[in-house]
């Protein structure tokens, strides 16, 4: 359980010899170049089979001769369903989102000297995934850390603010053809809030041959539960992570201006439909999957978790600072569905892992194994986790399941 520690703390810094993030503007660029992404359906994805709650066999094989009683067991009384958030009632959405507002509500536990952009405990974990930017993406560690850093928000929410609905995905290709219809982006009092107010801004130039269309908004949030919320830090520029190095502690300085969305059909349309899910988790292998997840560097266009990011326009497309709005913790749920779905599809090859330690292997580093220990998540979690420990969902310190497999 998480409790707020007495003292202010500190988040250890990423190594300036670690990992070299691969750049916003390469990232934007990102493609899944034998793709070809398009708005048709698929069958309407089946449920999760059977009463059993062991989905991944090789891997909690392995984990319980890697820890033999470390874990309690997962069973069909005490799992937890995910669900999208389109399918709760009105009342258990505004459940979630009053949670999330009860964070925001809390104080900081970080030293305000160090990082004054951390206005309370909501912002403490935007803070915490800017410093762990990166070390976690474009590596081995991205889906497994992104897994671990949802489940310790997760617990957050049910240890200090009393939330016990379900943790909400948001579902990307249900919602690709209408942004502002769909339930969690009505601007309702039960949505995750909606568009910005629109601005004429310019097309998202990302390389001499992708573009990004202007989408809809691009101003301050206009309703919903997260009207007049502020984000606190600037977009990064992308420099930091097209030469590699680290970016100065200046990014932690406190920027407060309104928090800005754009919502994008054209990417949504492009990049998250039915088929690009699809195809993502029929994926032969785990390098394939991340991928068509981000997408292969040096392509013209983006992978289904990239394109996602788009579709909200900033902050929520800036690699760094996006965990500043609400919307990244349903849509990187929706990524830990596809990665479980994936899973399930592959249960000879579900405990594999791919990559090293260092963002596009720069500098060169050691591959990851089942036994590499992940970065951690900030004070908020400062033990030490295994790959091998966070791979299965229903096993080590998870015991979750999806309403939906894909």
């Amino acid at each position: 359980m998480l409790r707020p520690p007495h003292r202010k703390a500190q988040i250890p810094s990423a190594p300036t010899t670690s990992l070299h993030f691969a750049t916003m503007v390469k990232l934007l660029s990102l493609a899944a170049a034998a793709l070809s992404f398009s708005s048709a359906v698929v069958a309407v994805p089946s449920k999760w089979g059977g009463s059993s709650t062991t989905y991944f066999p090789v891997v909690d094989k392995w984990l319980n001769q890697k820890c033999p009683g470390k874990y309690q067991p997962c069973t069909e009384r005490n799992i937890k369903v995910r669900k999208d958030f389109d399918s709760m009632a009105p009342a258990e959405r505004k459940a979630y989102t009053d949670a999330i507002n009860c964070l925001r509500a809390q104080p900081s536990q970080l030293d305000p000297k160090e990082y004054p952009s951390a206005i309370n405990r909501y912002f403490d974990y935007a803070v915490v995934h800017v410093n762990k930017t990166r070390v976690v993406h474009l590596d081995g560690f991205f889906l497994i850390w992104h897994r671990m850093f949802l489940h310790v928000f997760e617990e957050d929410l049910r240890d200090t603010c009393g939330y016990t609905g379900a943790f909400p995905y948001w579902n990307w290709p249900a919602t690709a053809d209408n942004l502002r219809g769909a339930p969690i982006f009505d601007g309702s009092e039960y949505s995750m809030s909606g568009d910005g107010r629109y601005t004429n801004n310019a097309s998202v130039v990302l390389s001499p041959t992708l573009s990004i269309p202007h989408g809809s908004g691009g101003g301050c949030i206009l309703s919903g539960p997260f009207k007049g919320m502020n984000r606190t830090m600037n977009v990064v520029t992308n420099q930091f992570l097209l030469n590699g190095t680290q970016p100065p502690h200046s990014i932690y300085n406190k920027n407060e201006t309104c928090l800005t969305r754009d919502l994008n059909t054209f990417a949504a349309q492009t990049w998250t439909n039915y088929t690009a899910v699809q195809v993502a988790v029929e994926s032969p292998n785990l390098k394939v999957l991340e991928d068509r997840l981000n997408g292969v560097i040096g392509g013209g266009s983006l992978g289904i978790h990239s394109g996602a990011h788009f579709i909200m326009g900033a902050p929520a497309s800036n690699i760094f600072v996006s965990a500043q709005d609400p919307i990244w913790y349903p849509m990187h749920t929706m990524l830990d569905r596809v990665y479980a779905s994936w899973q399930i599809r592959h249960p000879d090859i579900a405990n594999s892992v791919h990559g090293t330690m260092t963002a596009q292997n720069l500098p060169p580093s050691a591959n990851v194994t089942l036994d590499t220990v992940i970065p951690d998540q900030g004070y908020f979690n400062m033990a030490p986790y295994t790959i091998g420990e966070l791979i299965s969902t229903t096993a080590g310190p998870f015991c979750y399941k999806y309403d939906l497999a894909i």
